[in-house]
C-alpha cells in the first residue's frame, strides 16, 4: 500500500504567490489560420542519405522493477505433547497432548484448555497446497458452527499456528470402531442407544439441507457428560457423529465427490441403475452401521457385493424388527430406501412386516398374526422383485 505524505506547511505569501502562478495561463504563440495545430503536424521526412546505412540497433527494453522474493514455503508442523499454543481468536490457551487418532485429512490430538476441558484438536494434513487446505479448514468450520447439534460434536476454536490448521472440538472417550475390540462388547446392546442419538443427528443435517457422506463406525464416538459436583464421576454415556470434512449441501451431491471407497452405497457406484444420489446415501451408511453392530462385528463389502446386494441380505436374517428395518435401509435403489432418519427410528421401533411370529394380537383389534396393521406397511409401495434389493 502506498502512503501519499501532505507537502509541508508553505508561508502564507508564498502559497498565494504560487497559487496565483498556477491559476495563470500562460501566455502562448498565435497559431497561423493556416498552419495545423502542433500535435497534428507530421514531422518532415528526413533527408536520404548518401552512405550505406548503418544496421538498425535494437531498442532498450524499459527498465522494470525488481521482481519481489517469493515467500518461503509454508511447512507443515505437527504439535508436541507439552506444547502450549494461544489462540489468537479466543484468546484460549491449549496444552497439546499426545495423538489419539487419524483420518485421511488429519491427525487428532488430546490437549486441555485453560478452564479445565477436556479437548480434541484435530490438524490438518498438508495433502494439498496451504490455500486448499485453508479452503478446507474454514469450510469445515463453517459446517461445524451452522450444524452445531447436541449429539453433533461439539467446535470451540479455530486457528493456524505455524502454518498449520488447527480445529479445537469436544474429547470423546472412543469411537465406536474401538469398542469391537474390547471384550466384554456386545454391539447389539449398544444399537438402540446408539441408533437414537446418530439418527437425531443425521435428521438434524438433513433438515438444515446438508448431507453427511462419511457415517461409519470410526466417526461416531462415545462422549461422557462431565459431573460438575463429582469430577471423578464418570459420567454419563452419549453418542455424538463427527467428521464433518466432506459434508455438502444436498445440491452439490454428485458421484464427483470426495468419499471413503470402501463403503460407496449403490448409487455412487452406478448412478443410472440405483441413483439418484442424494441424502439417502446416509440412510444406507447409517444402515450398514447398524447391521454391524446387531452382528457385533465389523464388515466391509467390495462394490460387487454392494451391487449384488449382500447387506441387504445378511439384514434380513436379524431378528425382528431389525431385519425390516435394516433390510429397508439398505435396498440398493434410493429410490426405494428408508426415507428420512426419522422414518428408521420408527422402523427400528416397530415389529415390521417380517416379525409377524413375534406379535401379540391386540384384543381390541382381532386380525390374523401374519397380516401387519396399515401402520407397519413400509412407507414405499412394494417394488418388483429386482428391485426390492
Amino acid at each position: 500500500m502506498v502512503i501519499q505524505q501532505t507537502p509541508a506547511h508553505q508561508p502564507a505569501s508564498e502559497y498565494e504567490e504560487g497559487e496565483q502562478r498556477m491559476s495563470t495561463p500562460v501566455p502562448t504563440p498565435k497559431a497561423d489560420a493556416a498552419t495545423p495545430a502542433a500535435e497534428t503536424t507530421p514531422a518532415p521526412p528526413a533527408p536520404a542519405a548518401t552512405s550505406p546505412q548503418a544496421p538498425p540497433v535494437a531498442a532498450t527494453p524499459p527498465a522494470t522493477a525488481a521482481a519481489e522474493p517469493e515467500p518461503p514455503p509454508k511447512t507443515f508442523i505437527a504439535p508436541s505433547p507439552g506444547e502450549v499454543i494461544t489462540s489468537l481468536l479466543t484468546n484460549n490457551t491449549y496444552t497439546m497432548g499426545p495423538q489419539i487418532g487419524e483420518g485421511s485429512f488429519g491427525v487428532v490430538f488430546q490437549c486441555v484448555d485453560g478452564w479445565n476441558n477436556q479437548l480434541a484438536v484435530k490438524v490438518l494434513k498438508p495433502i494439498k497446497t496451504f490455500e486448499e487446505v485453508q479452503a478446507a479448514a474454514e469450510g469445515e468450520m463453517q459446517r461445524l458452527f451452522l450444524l452445531r447439534h447436541p449429539f453433533v460434536t461439539y467446535v470451540y476454536d479455530s486457528f493456524v499456528y505455524r502454518d498449520t490448521f488447527y480445529i479445537i472440538t469436544e474429547r470423546c472417550d472412543n469411537s465406536l470402531a474401538q469398542l469391537f475390540a474390547e471384550p466384554w462388547f456386545h454391539g447389539h446392546v449398544w444399537l438402540m442407544p446408539v441408533a437414537r442419538c446418530l439418527l437425531q443427528a443425521v435428521n438434524f443435517i438433513h433438515n438444515a439441507g446438508f448431507a453427511h457422506q462419511d457415517i461409519h463406525l470410526g466417526n461416531v464416538f462415545v462422549a461422557t457428560v462431565r459431573n460438575e459436583m463429582n469430577p471423578e464421576d464418570p459420567g454419563a454415556a452419549q453418542f455424538k457423529l463427527g467428521d464433518l470434512g466432506i459434508t455438502k449441501l444436498l445440491s452439490d451431491l454428485s458421484p464427483q465427490n470426495t468419499r471413503a471407497k470402501w463403503m460407496l452405497p449403490p448409487e455412487v457406484i452406478n448412478p443410472s441403475e440405483f441413483g439418484p444420489i442424494e441424502h439417502r446415501t446416509d440412510i444406507y451408511h447409517c444402515g450398514l452401521l447398524l447391521l454391524q453392530l446387531a452382528y457385533s462385528t465389523e464388515m466391509r463389502f467390495t462394490q460387487e457385493e454392494t451391487l449384488a446386494g449382500k447387506p441387504r441380505e445378511m439384514a434380513t436374517q436379524l431378528p425382528a424388527p431389525l431385519n425390516f428395518a435394516l433390510e429397508k435401509a439398505l435396498r440398493r435403489h434410493a429410490a426405494m430406501r428408508t426415507g428420512t432418519a426419522q422414518e428408521l427410528w420408527r422402523d427400528l421401533n416397530s415389529p415390521g412386516p417380517g416379525a409377524a411370529e413375534l406379535i401379540t394380537p391386540d384384543p381390541a383389534e382381532p386380525r390374523p398374526p401374519d397380516t401387519p396393521k396399515a401402520s407397519e406397511q413400509p412407507s414405499a409401495p412394494a417394488p418388483p422383485e429386482g428391485d426390492r434389493k
